[in-house]
């Protein structure tokens, strides 16, 4: 009897994934990217220039979260001779090669894909690839919404540091998300900014500037990202038209194994 049942939990699992990817994307997520990408180019632009500004040391990339590379730079990952993937969705692989393959394939980059929880399975992932840099392809700001709980989701993020200790990584990941102004947010796309350290906690006066800069309206919720980076380490805040009366805050930065 348990035989009998197996395929089927298997097949509802998949579906379950594909559909949202455990509360990390999906099915919504693509069909939303997909038709999303001309609001986002300003957006995608400003990823593409910080990551071209980093030059990680290794050809070896272990990329967590990636999804189907909607906001991945293809000239970033070509610089790498071995590309690992991990992600829940099931539909990550497919459409992954159909945005970045050629490209892929032209630099010759062998990618390998992994269906797994690759937050999760952190430690043990190190330790399969200990000579990769790692980089969390805005993943974790969703851990909050995975966990069912803010507080959790911070613990768990917090450990990274720990964890990551010695190793060359970098995360893009929401810090705020809310509503905005349907006039003024529709007419322009504020400035990113620089911070030369993050803080475990931005003081109030420092987060009410970033939701003045987007014109903020309503509730807007916190992603419990402020602990992912060492204090000291350079961050770059990009403002993101995630639909267009609804903006985030997504935080790239890069860590050096002396970090």
């Amino acid at each position: 009897m348990t035989s009998e049942r197996a395929p089927g939990q298997r097949w509802g699992r998949w579906l379950q994934d594909a559909a949202s990817a455990g509360g990390t994307g999906g099915l919504n997520w693509h069909l939303h990217a997909l038709a999303s990408l001309k609001r986002w180019e300003e957006t995608l632009s400003v990823i593409d220039g910080f990551l071209n500004r980093v030059s990680p040391p290794s050809d070896h990339l272990l990329l967590l979260g990636g999804s189907a590379g909607w906001m991945m730079p293809p000239a970033w990952l070509q610089r790498f001779r071995q590309i690992d993937a991990y992600d829940i969705d099931p539909l990550a692989p497919w459409l992954f090669k159909l945005r970045h393959g050629k490209s892929l394939k032209a630099s010759g980059t062998d990618i390998r894909f992994h269906r797994a929880d690759a937050i999760a399975g952190l430690p043990s992932l190190l330790k399969q690839h200990p000579q990769a840099c790692i980089w969390f392809d805005n993943v974790l700001g969703q851990q909050r919404y995975r966990m069912g709980d803010e507080e959790v989701a911070e613990r768990q993020l917090g450990q990274l540091q720990r964890l990551l200790r010695g190793r060359e990584w970098g995360s893009l990941h929401d810090m705020y998300s809310g509503p905005t102004d349907a006039q003024t947010s529709a007419q322009r796309h504020p400035k990113t900014l620089t911070r030369a350290g993050t803080t475990l906690e931005p003081d109030e006066a420092q987060t009410q500037q970033l939701l003045q800069l987007l014109d903020a309206q309503g509730i807007w919720q916190d992603h419990a990202t402020r602990v992912v980076f060492p204090p000291g380490t350079a961050t770059q805040l990009i403002p993101w038209a995630f639909r267009p009366h609804y903006w985030h805050w997504l935080e790239a930065g890069w860590v050096k194994p002396s970090n």
